[in-house]
């Protein structure tokens, strides 16, 4: 029985003189609503997930911070941590003032031996004293083979007076992170400079790359109370939520312009239905319910929203992967990203299919109720007798 009535509504909005356009324009703002949802949402979110992935690679997805924790208690952490394949990595990181000619600037110090084991962003450089950001170099005007001076507040000799401590180096090569953040005020010095600075044989910090939980880390360091362990989420938790609100508000202002498309699912219906009264009249003295039209016509218009928005969702796909397959550079040599990046979740395509669909079904259904409540069909084929 509804194989028919889709076959006569199909026919009806596809070949009948009464077609009502508007209908083909719901339709068509369905797709589209479908594409620009699936496509939004994966190019912002492939620019936002390689800004988080950029950050983590330098600063690590956990960073340990140990509290007068002796280097033998932190090496055994290392191990524990080792041995459940986590990328852990000691370092003790200091803020220090940096003196090169007339030039005094903060930076944070970062003691490392990457001769040994050092992160991937790390990795084919040679640390002969210190690793200089390129930014701090060109800001500076530092170049390979110049001797600077690292001046700590926080460690002094007394001599008379509070005199800071200082360690001369010689700058090495210079390189990027492709982190705006890092690469303005964070060095990477050899342990040994560092430790002859502060008298002690120390670490401070353990950063941990790749994937892991806090209760592994937890377990794995037997819960010393003298580490707090961090996510990276922790420690920019304003950036997650301004990178969170701006996910939100772009859907939300693309999911408002969907709801411009009820104003033609609505109109559409509506005269749709005026056209197709008589027929109905005419199904109804055939026999059929008027429970059974009603319900065959919704089913008829459900199947009409899922094919719209499942059609906008597989063009939306395919366009991401012409984007990611054949990505070109558009943007200048200033942006890290200058192809687009793709990020497809199963949220994004969640939001993409149920959005569109939510919105025609409830539009639909309110036209329906309002052609429930019509006079009967008696009294339409007595009005046209």
């Amino acid at each position: 029985m509804f194989i028919h009535f889709f076959k006569y509504f199909l026919n009806y909005i596809f070949h009948a003189k009464t077609r009502q356009r508007l209908l083909y324009m719901a339709m068509a703002g369905l797709t589209v609503s479908s594409f620009a949802l699936i496509v939004l949402q994966s190019t912002m979110g492939g620019l936002q997930n390689n800004l988080m992935t950029r950050s983590k690679s330098v600063t690590g997805n956990f960073v340990l911070y140990l509290k007068g924790v002796e280097k033998k208690e932190s090496l055994e952490m290392i191990g524990n941590l080792t041995s459940l394949e986590l990328n852990a990595h000691p370092e003790y990181e200091l803020e220090m003032l940096l003196k090169y000619g007339d030039y005094l600037a903060p930076v944070v110090v970062h003691a490392t031996d990457i001769q040994k084991k050092a992160p991937e962003f790390l990795k084919g450089h040679f640390l002969q004293d210190v690793l200089l950001p390129i930014d701090i170099s060109f800001k500076y005007g530092i170049g390979p083979g110049d001797e600077l001076k690292l001046i700590s507040t926080s460690h002094v000799d007394s001599l008379l007076t509070d005199i800071p401590r200082q360690a001369s180096v010689f700058a090495g090569e210079t390189f990027s992170t492709n982190v705006t953040e890092i690469d303005g005020y964070h060095i990477w010095v050899r342990q040994n400079v560092i430790f002859n600075l502060i008298r002690k044989v120390q670490f401070n910090r353990i950063r941990i790359y790749g994937e892991s939980s806090k209760d592994e880390i937890s377990k794995a360091i037997g819960g010393n109370p003298n580490v707090t362990i961090k996510s990276w989420e922790d420690e920019n938790s304003s950036l997650v939520w301004a990178l969170g609100l701006e996910s939100i508000v772009m859907t939300s202002l693309f999911i408002g312009m969907t709801l411009l498309v009820a104003l033609s699912i609505v109109s559409g219906l509506m005269i749709f239905y005026d056209k197709v009264k008589m027929d109905m009249a005419s199904f109804w003295i055939m026999g059929a319910s008027r429970a059974k039209l009603e319900r065959s016509s919704f089913l008829f218009f459900n199947f009409m929203s899922i094919f719209a928005v499942s059609l906008g969702l597989l063009l939306g796909l395919s366009f991401l992967w012409g984007v990611s397959e054949f990505a070109v550079d558009i943007m200048p040599d200033i942006f890290v990203d200058r192809d687009i990046p793709v990020f497809i979740t199963a949220k994004g395509i969640a939001i993409s299919l149920l959005v569109p669909y939510i919105i025609s079904i409830i539009f639909t259904r309110s036209v329906l109720a309002q052609f429930e409540k019509d006079k009967s069909f008696l009294d339409h084929v007595r009005s046209v007798g």
